[in-house]
């Protein structure tokens, strides 16, 4: 690639950005409400939420990172009429979490694909018990840190094949990746 064609991909704008983050969750809402219950993971549903953020901070382009993280934190906080705002923020420090420790470990690796995930569902999961003890609705911190592990556990081998699968259809849209794996969305 030449320089001019480096600096034109970096500095367009991002394409298709709100209809893929409003598509993508609200695809993570059906398959949350419709597909996992019929998983029977016990008490614990994989948090495809957390992991549709964690791509996009992993894998979007330095100035597409914050604000689809941020929309999908709102949508999470609609679909499950949790309080609006604590998703949308805990997904906003998501993206800055993903974007300082996508630079030392690759992503693309299986290891570090399954730690993102797990690393990533626990610190959302564990920031939102925090936020409802602050408010004096939280169920114990042991009781926490446990939901907060399980839910990670169950979720971390769901990364593995979503991130590949993301991948393939953004590239069906035509959204190749950029230098560094990043994309322009």
């Amino acid at each position: 690639m030449t320089a001019a064609h480096v600096f034109l991909e970096r500095s367009s704008a991002p394409r298709y950005r709100w209809r893929l983050v409003f598509g993508l969750g609200v695809v993570c809402a059906a398959l949350h409400a419709l597909l996992l219950p019929r998983l029977h993971l016990q008490e614990y549903t994989p948090d495809l939420f957390t992991l549709s953020a964690l791509y996009v901070g992993l894998y979007a382009s330095r100035h597409g990172r914050y604000w689809p993280s941020l929309v999908l934190g709102l949508l999470r906080d609609f679909f499950s009429m949790g309080l609006l705002g604590t998703y949308a923020v805990l997904f906003s420090l998501l993206h800055k979490y993903c974007g300082r420790l996508r630079t030392k470990l690759d992503p693309d690796r299986l290891p570090c694909a399954l730690f993102f995930g797990f690393s990533g569902v626990f610190l959302v999961n564990f920031g939102y018990h925090f936020m409802l003890a602050v408010g004096g609705n939280g169920v114990g911190w042991s009781v926490a840190l446990w939901r907060c592990t399980a839910t990670a556990l169950v979720s971390a081998p769901f990364a593995v094949p979503l991130f590949p699968l993301l991948h393939w259809l953004l590239g069906l849209l035509g959204l190749q990746r950029g230098q560094g794996g990043l994309r322009n969305f």
